[in-house]
């Protein structure tokens, strides 16, 4: 594809949405990370109306469980907020939490958006890992000794939420209802300021079995600036992407949606089981597709990482 007809295409898929509005489905003030990039970018401006309870698809505090993928649940929130406002193009982002992919004893951030557009009948989907995270947790007796975890996880400028780390229970244990096991009886979420966390944990404790209290950091986009820089840079690669269209059906979002062929060993050319050697980059709304070389320039995998040489 030359260099003049990139630009032709470009032109053709940003134009598509100068001018048009979307809807961000959000609870928790995501507005702020994503639609300054959609404005920029693609000329789009973005709205997000109150009274959307993205929490009815799942909460990271436990209280309602997730159902499906964080990919599925993304689109879910897109959808709800589209049906809720009757637009066309709706946006969601949504994120999990554990450890990372690769680096094992360091925490990870996954975090996917999406973008949907009814009148092209597309769903586009990006999504990023990040280690810049504060995600953690401890069971303390005590707000002082707490001291090292709140100066680790950034508090006060990220919230917290506490819970009592052994639960009592009042009454018996329902299989499937209220008492499940599944959720806390007790959790207090969005805490910002010391006076009201050592109230939690005084208050958890004495809710607790071991007379511990659980403090965790709260994940929640308006809670967590370290996630809303993630995201808005999830944002950016979302409405480049969107920038983008396909060079035979005029359709934006052009872009990676898979992997192909395996990296050799620089040592002894074993194929790499985790390291693919290219990228299909394919329309969402036709079927064309291209295999390219990685992007990154890497055409052998380090023995430090093969299967062969370290097993």
């Amino acid at each position: 594809m030359s260099f003049q007809f990139s630009l032709k295409m470009r032109a053709l898929s940003v134009n598509r949405y100068r001018g048009k509005t979307a809807v961000l489905a959000t609870k928790h003030e995501k507005l702020w990370a994503i639609e300054k990039p959609m404005l920029t970018g693609l000329g789009m401006s973005l709205i997000s109306p109150p009274g959307i309870d993205t929490d009815a698809l799942g909460t990271f505090s436990g209280e309602v469980e997730r159902d499906g993928t964080p990919l599925e649940t993304a689109i879910r929130k897109a959808r709800l907020g589209m049906s809720i406002t009757k637009l066309p193009f709706g946006f969601a982002n949504e994120g999990s939490f554990g450890p990372h992919p690769q680096l094992i004893f360091i925490p990870g951030n996954q975090e996917f958006m999406v973008f949907i557009d009814d009148e092209l009948g597309i769903e586009i989907a990006e999504q990023t890992i990040s280690t810049e995270t504060n995600y953690n947790h401890t069971n303390v007796s005590s707000i002082a000794a707490a001291a090292a975890f709140l100066e680790q996880v950034r508090f006060p400028s990220h919230g917290l939420i506490v819970l009592p780390h052994n639960q009592k229970r009042s009454r018996p244990e329902k299989a499937g209802g209220a008492f499940s096991g599944k959720e806390p009886l007790t959790l207090i979420k969005g805490i910002r300021d010391r006076a009201t966390l050592e109230e939690a944990i005084e208050f958890c404790k004495s809710q607790s079995n071991d007379g511990l209290a659980r403090i965790e950091t709260d994940m929640r986009a308006h809670m967590n600036p370290l996630r809303q820089r993630v995201i808005r840079r999830l944002a950016i690669k979302l409405a480049r992407r969107l920038q983008r269209a396909c060079a035979q059906c005029e359709c934006p979002g052009w872009g990676i949606t898979g992997v192909a062929g395996s990296l050799p060993c620089e040592d002894c050319g074993y194929p790499s089981q985790e390291a693919p050697a290219f990228e299909i980059h394919s329309c969402s709304k036709c079927s064309y597709s291209q295999k390219l070389p990685r992007r990154d320039g890497l055409t052998l995998v380090e023995a430090t990482y093969c299967q062969r040489c370290n097993p």
